[in-house]
């Protein structure tokens, strides 16, 4: 995990889907059989997204006549709760979305349908897809999902807020301290705007900046924590520091009354680094639009950006397996990921597909999230990731808030994590 991976051009893939491409569609063209209609549901956790899936769906569903899909937003906050208690009574949807962090424990409960005779049907090909994320995916040598899309991680600025303190705006050559330079300027000291955001958000924030720093999370064969070693905290200091050393950042505590992305598009924060996702939202709001801009990560001892994507599984209690197994193979086909590149909603995961990406919101460089896919690092996961990041939180809040040093933060949630992970791999 220590070592960037590129995520374009990627020249192997993953053993279980070794499949030569016949056609890039990904559309299946049997429909319910027998003239029976099919009734499937989706579930995700994106309002965002939910125009382009809306979308894809219709393209599906033209395909495949006599097949209906609904979809059913359920909040991030519910979502794998709903997820899991529903799958587990049998009542779940047919198709979720999934991510790496949680699949491990779907797998491992039995309750994900195979998809490898559904992609073999669909005549996708297996390279044009991003190798680490298609890894996410697979157990065994069977595929439970396909990645619909891939996000990184950059620099989101306000321009009006830099252009009235007589800050130039960020590039791509930044380092840590001019982030920390241009938030001192920024932030007005009657606390209406803050230089930065720096929430407690491992993915937007200090798994960056810990990889950035040359250290890492977790062990390339996932046994061990990271988070005791000096690079490390070093990283996760970066983000300890805006709060409790240059006051350049919101508290913990506002950011648990305002979420960060709306203290953002508010104008009451300068800059966040949040993912490539939010691009719609921001290019849906009036003043967002008009003032937000972004670029690629400030740099450390290496360049670094968490890469992450969200893969599409079929429910094994669905009375509609065939059905079930197709749409997911779908929702990460070549026109779903040329649909949701061109609407601007996520950078599409199917090669050929990401300029569109780039092309939807031209307010917004959005080049920059492709350009720094070369440093990504896959988001850290191991079996029963849950296991260790749930309690990420609890352990680092102290740190956030001036309770503990950083060094004894980490320490301890090292400590938690190496038990979870001697378990795991006991298990």
């Amino acid at each position: 995990m220590k070592s960037t991976k590129t995520l374009i051009g990627i020249a192997a893939a993953a053993a279980a889907l070794t499949l030569a491409a016949c056609g890039d569609n990904g559309a299946g063209t049997s429909s319910g059989g027998d003239g029976e209609e099919v009734d499937l549901t989706f579930a995700t956790f994106s309002p965002d997204q939910e125009p382009a899936i809306r979308e894809i769906l219709d393209v599906f569903e033209e395909q495949n006549p006599g097949v209906t899909v609904e979809i059913q937003i359920i909040p991030w906050t519910d979502y794998w709760s709903t997820l899991q208690t529903s799958t587990a009574g049998g009542t779940g949807p047919d198709v979720a979305w999934m991510l790496g962090a949680k699949i491990g424990q779907y797998i491992d409960g039995g309750v994900l349908l195979p998809l490898d005779d559904a992609f073999e049907e669909s005549g996708l090909n297996i390279e044009k897809y991003p190798e680490q994320l298609v890894d996410l995916f697979v157990d065994d040598d069977t595929t439970y999902a396909l990645p619909k899309d891939f996000d990184t991680i950059g620099l989101w600025y306000n321009k009006a807020l830099f252009d009235e303190a007589g800050v130039a705006y960020p590039t791509p050559d930044w380092t840590w301290d001019d982030v920390i330079a241009a938030a001192q300027a920024l932030t007005k000291p009657d606390g209406s705007v803050y230089g930065i955001g720096a929430p407690l958000d491992p993915q937007a924030t200090y798994y960056n900046t810990i990889y950035q720093a040359g250290g890492e999370v977790i062990s390339a064969d996932g046994t061990t924590s990271g988070y005791d070693s000096p690079e490390a905290i070093a990283g996760i200091q970066f983000w300890t520091d805006m709060i409790n050393k240059y006051d350049v950042s919101p508290t913990l505590e506002s950011f648990a009354d305002t979420e960060s992305v709306a203290q953002f598009m508010s104008g009451r924060l300068a800059m966040l680094t949040t993912g490539s996702f939010y691009a719609i939202r921001f290019a849906n709001d009036e003043y967002s639009s008009a003032n937000f801009d972004v670029t690629e990560l400030p740099g450390g001892v290496e360049e670094a950006t968490i890469i992450n994507g969200i893969g599409n599984v079929a429910l094994a209690s669905t009375e509609h397996p065939e059905e079930a197994a197709r749409l997911a193979v779908f929702l990460s086909g070549a026109e779903a990921s040329q649909i949701s590149s061109e609407t601007g909603t996520v950078i599409g995961s199917y090669e050929g597909t990401q300029q569109a990406f780039v092309d939807a919101f031209p307010q917004f460089n959005l080049q920059a999230f492709l350009d720094q896919a070369e440093n990504g690092v896959v988001l850290p996961v191991s079996r029963n990731t849950d296991a260790w990041a749930s309690r990420e939180s609890e352990f680092l809040t102290p740190a956030w808030t001036g309770e503990q040093t950083v060094e004894e933060a980490a320490g301890n949630l090292a400590g938690a994590m190496n038990e979870a992970l001697a378990q795991e791999n006991q298990d």
